[in-house]
């Protein structure tokens, strides 16, 4: 029994998922006495399941003095619970092949439940696919098991990786089609470009690292429209940078009136409304994708963030939305993804949209980001694809 409680304790205070996982696997064989399972720590439950066969005193002495072996499998729900709270799902999902009982626990909806609240905090990608709001907000009938593996970033990007005999052709496809079509307009604007996280543009232009290659720049027109033109790995797109103002009126500009003082944007005939700029709809009128940019620090309070890319959705429904949630660098805390979801009202979008954690120092997730946006088209058709409207409103 010592060595026992010396096995749990020590399992309790180390990795508690990988000792967690290590100690039921190794105890299927496992024969446990009472007093035992006793220390494990199901008394309560073990003497109700167990209370027919210890109606008096003398009886329990006599099973003491028995020694009644039991199996591991013998254990009380409520244990087998808490252990499966220290597992990572993927051992949750190999745990439950073991027997009927461990099948039943380990798909236990208000485990997989649990096991969502925690870990989709901790998602740097979320997407209008992998949304979990959304399941929560038409109250689906999917198990929390299934809405967990459906959403989770790291199971999700496997199940959808193409299959390794088409990546060269996909490639090849994208070099082929950029003669006939030419490079992507994407649309880039936001807060973030305008705040603490606006050495993003500066930083994609001279990113030492070699993943975004500058390959020259972009005239705009009457002030609108200018931009880079960019080669990320296999793709080559135009970045548009939409400013409120000019650099000058940006810097003496009061605090809180950014939107106010906007030349992208005109006051609509409702309060507090907005409406996109005949200028601006003229510089997006070919584009291929939109890039919303926010700076996700913890001092900033994301609703303020909402009207502008609402009134920008509005206008283009069909465009695939990329939401870049910026911080400066790795020490700032930050919002998690979900919170930018949920904040911005993402769930009620028409737009294929991603939310992307991103740090401008080192460029960390905006090239995943990029990737996503740019592959979007290439990957629904490998060779001419469809119109962006079908691809969006597809099955």
């Amino acid at each position: 029994m010592e060595n026992i409680q010396a096995t749990i304790q020590q399992m309790l205070n180390e990795d508690k998922r990988r000792d967690t996982f290590k100690f039921l696997t190794s105890l299927t064989g496992l024969k446990l006495n009472e007093e035992q399972v006793f220390v494990i720590g199901g008394s309560q439950q073990f003497s109700h399941r167990h209370s027919t066969m210890a109606n008096s005193d003398e009886q329990q002495m006599s099973n003491d003095n028995n020694n009644t072996t039991l199996s591991i499998l013998d254990l009380p729900d409520e244990v087998y619970l808490h252990l499966f709270s220290f597992l990572r799902p993927i051992d949750l999902c190999q745990i439950s092949n073991v027997c009927k009982k461990w099948y039943r626990l380990a798909t236990d909806d208000n485990v997989w439940r649990q096991r969502l609240l925690h870990d989709m905090k901790a998602w740097p990608a979320i997407s209008s696919r992998s949304n979990p709001l959304s399941y929560m907000l038409v109250q689906s009938d999917r198990s929390q098991k299934e809405i967990f593996l459906t959403c989770s970033p790291t199971i999700h990007r496997c199940s959808n990786q193409i299959n390794d005999s088409l990546v060269y052709l996909s490639q090849f496809s994208n070099y082929f089609r950029s003669w006939f079509i030419g490079s992507k307009d994407l649309i880039m604007f936001g807060p973030g470009l305008e705040s603490y996280t606006s050495p993003l543009v500066k930083n994609l232009l001279w990113d030492e690292s070699k993943r975004f290659q500058t390959m020259g720049m972009i005239p705009g027109h009457a002030g609108f429209g200018s931009g880079i033109k960019i080669k990320l790995q296999s793709h080559v797109f135009n970045l548009i940078t939409l400013y409120t103002n000019c650099m000058k009126e940006r810097e003496n500009r009061q605090t809180g009136d950014r939107l106010a003082t906007s030349n992208r944007l005109v006051r609509s005939n409702h309060i507090d409304d907005f409406d996109i700029s005949p200028q601006v709809r003229d510089a997006c009128r070919e584009a291929n994708g939109l890039v919303y940019v926010i700076e996700a620090s913890r001092d900033n309070k994301l609703s303020d963030f909402c009207t502008e890319l609402q009134v920008m959705t509005r206008e283009f429904r069909n465009l695939p939305l990329l939401v870049l949630s910026c911080v400066r660098n790795t020490e700032t805390k930050r919002w998690p993804a979900i919170d930018v979801v949920r904040e911005l009202q993402m769930s009620s979008f028409a737009n294929q949209w991603l939310v992307q954690d991103c740090c401008v120092d080192t460029l960390k997730g905006v090239d995943d980001g990029f990737i996503w946006l740019l592959g979007l088209q290439s990957n629904n058709n490998l060779v001419f694809g469809a119109s962006n409207e079908s691809e969006l409103n597809g099955p």
